[in-house]
């Protein structure tokens, strides 16, 4: 795998855990901050939080990282080194937001990480 495509896809993992992240600290915020209302205040406040704003935008840029990784990659390389955002979001959580993360979880990353590496290793 060349370079180029192997860095738009681990930038926009990277962008997608950030986008991930940031949504879930706005949604914490806007129920813990706003209690008990109606639906429509809801989902008003969520689309006027800043985190889920951030999300939004860091969303946009793994989506456009991606489609530009495609044009590099096959999709049957690209799609499983996509699965990492799952294991950032996880590493994510649990630093950013004090997420538990226990050892059935730490093993599923592992797996995760030795099968999106076997995907792109070099074929020989």
């Amino acid at each position: 795998m060349e370079l180029k495509a192997f860095s738009l896809i681990m930038t926009g993992v990277a962008f997608e855990v950030l986008g991930q992240v940031a949504f879930k600290r706005g949604a914490a915020n806007v129920v813990r901050e706003s209690g008990e209302q109606g639906v429509l205040q809801y989902w008003r406040d969520l689309a006027f939080d800043r985190w889920i704003q951030f999300g939004v935008a860091f969303q946009v840029v793994a989506l456009l990282l991606w489609i530009a990784a495609l044009s590099f990659v096959p999709l049957s390389i690209a799609f499983p080194l996509a699965s990492l955002s799952y294991c950032g979001a996880a590493i994510g959580g649990h630093y950013w937001l004090g997420e538990k993360l226990g050892h059935r979880s730490g093993v599923a990353i592992t797996l995760i990480t030795i099968g999106a590496a076997l995907v792109c290793w070099p074929r020989g």
